[in-house]
């Protein structure tokens, strides 16, 4: 072969990715704000005081959460592969971590917990916990 007919195009480069935006704290305390009683109230608070990767949020379950010790137990994630979304491991073993709330995040899945439990004693099927929609079902009674 005289030549290599790929050497005539160029190979296609990933798009830069966006730098991530904290939240100003102005901003957090606005999102926090009109978050105030939806029934996903939980986890924004924890997103804003955390800083949780979405897959991490999204895997929770109540037997990670100890709200009497304050501390949260990442040991799995969500995780969308070929178009489904299923409980997987997280991506390294560092990501393996406990992480302590603050009374805020606390007080926030004590009432999202409390709103389960009166929702379940009445036969509804528990819509605040996140696996109730596409993602967030996850952090239902265990």
């Amino acid at each position: 072969m005289p030549r290599n007919v790929a050497d005539a195009v160029k190979a296609p480069r990933p798009a830069p990715r966006k730098k991530m935006r904290a939240l100003s704290p102005e901003e957090a305390r606005r999102l926090l704000e009109a978050a105030h009683d939806d029934w996903l109230e939980a986890l924004y608070v924890l997103t804003v005081s955390t800083g949780m990767r979405e897959g991490e949020l999204l895997g929770l379950k109540w037997e990670d959460v100890d709200l009497e010790a304050g501390v949260l137990r990442l040991r799995h994630a969500l995780v969308r592969e070929g178009g489904k979304t299923s409980l997987g491991d997280l991506k390294t073993a560092k990501s393996r971590r406990s992480v302590r709330l603050t009374r805020a995040a606390a007080d926030a899945l004590r009432s999202h917990l409390q709103r389960q439990l009166e929702e379940m004693e009445r036969g509804q099927a528990p819509s605040t916990s996140p696996a109730a929609s596409s993602s967030l079902r996850r952090l239902g009674p265990s």
